[in-house]
């Protein structure tokens, strides 16, 4: 039987070995709020605006992870009538549930203005794991910083930067070159600070939006990728861990222009337009790994609810759309969501690598559902 970090491997090399790894509860893509489960906050948050609950490795694991979370940790925001202001002046709000940015500080800001915007000063604590929890379980360090796209929406506002782009590149420019400089400042920071080498790297950059992308695909080959492409291959000289790249949105007509860029691992929206699973499964080469594009909550709900066909439906797609890393779709806000993942996560680790195998190749089998099913629910979830 194939450890995680050879499976892993296994995995990049365009094959599924078994039975999927399990990511959950490591990062802002499959991270547990603090609101769903408020026993668990603490002063320090894994991210400094979702506050996603920064998990000991051992409780990683006994969620059924296979990863473990390493990255910075932010002290919780200082929030005063419902807004905070983060570490690069964007004013949030809390609005529907979430925090959305109102206030941008480089909003009108002028060329000069721009290039004098003081630098970022880091000195987060790095979330600590002990050598022996390292040996046998895939570190992944979270995004210390958001993207590169996001960081200029964040400082412009969305709208202004895309007119900058339109009509003066000068300042567009200018906020990417920023924004590219802060990033790989955070990125160094970050992994020059840990005390293990990650087997994953987290980069986030919603590039669309749910009916299509920010910019043209001919716009971002022309004015976006350069500088992706400069960011990652400057990360891939701090660091050999494979590099797992988020995006919301219905980003399908660049994911080729996005595997050039040297990425192993794609979390994806897969409820975007045009961006089911089995598409990007398409369009993608065949060493490159899904990372929680099916809904292992779902999964989860659908175990509960003794639902074979859900069940089939969802745990074939997983198998078919191989090489995969199952975990949530996104970070989980409720104490129900976190129950779900866990059951999900149960019910593939009573899939034997062959009956994985199996799904995958032959689709739903009644027995190996079953089977799956009887020990899941014979069995108590770890309490939360």
């Amino acid at each position: 039987m194939m450890n995680p970090r050879s499976k892993l491997a296994s995995n990049i090399s365009g094959k599924q070995a078994g039975s999927p790894l399990i990511d959950i509860g490591t990062t802002s893509l499959t991270g547990i709020r603090a609101s769903a489960l408020p026993h668990m906050r603490t002063d320090k948050a894994a991210h400094p605006v979702y506050e996603t609950v920064p998990l000991d490795p051992v409780d990683c694991i006994r969620l059924g992870s296979d990863f473990i979370r390493s990255g910075l940790l932010f002290a919780s925001p200082a929030i005063a009538e419902d807004s905070l202001i983060d570490t690069y002046g964007v004013e949030w709000i809390w609005d529907g549930g979430f925090f959305s940015p109102v206030s941008h500080p480089l909003e009108t800001a002028g060329l000069s203005d721009i290039v004098r915007y003081p630098k970022l000063q880091w000195h987060q604590e790095v979330q600590p794991i002990e050598s022996k929890i390292a040996k046998d379980y895939l570190v992944v360090a979270d995004a210390p910083c958001p993207g590169l796209l996001n960081l200029c929406f964040m400082l412009r506002n969305t709208w202004r930067f895309m007119e900058d782009v339109a009509d003066n590149w000068q300042i567009a420019t200018a906020l990417l070159e920023w924004s590219l400089e802060t990033i790989v400042d955070a990125y160094r920071y970050m992994l020059s600070s840990l005390a293990h080498e990650p087997d994953m790297v987290i980069y986030n950059d919603d590039l669309g939006y749910q009916d299509g992308m920010f910019f043209s695909p001919l716009d971002f080959r022309n004015y976006m990728r350069p500088f992706m492409h400069s960011l990652l291959t400057r990360l891939r000289q701090l660091t050999p861990a494979a590099i797992c790249f988020h995006s919301c949105g219905a980003i399908r007509p660049i994911l080729r222009d996005l595997t050039g860029v040297g990425i192993e691992i794609f979390n994806l929206d897969t409820k975007a337009k045009g961006m089911s699973v089995q598409a990007i499964r398409q369009e993608l080469p065949a060493g490159v790994v899904l990372h929680g594009s099916n809904d292992l909550c779902a999964l989860g709900r659908s175990v509960a609810n003794r639902d074979k066909a859900g069940i089939a439906l969802l745990i074939t797609e997983l198998a078919k759309s191989s090489p995969v890393i199952a975990g949530p779709m996104d970070n989980m806000s409720s104490t129900e969501e976190v129950l779900a993942a866990v059951r999900g996560a149960a019910f593939i680790r009573n899939l034997s690598d062959d009956d994985f195998e199996k799904l995958g190749k032959i689709g739903p089998v009644r027995s190996v559902i079953e089977d799956a099913i009887d020990k899941t629910l014979a069995k108590e979830l770890p309490a939360l």
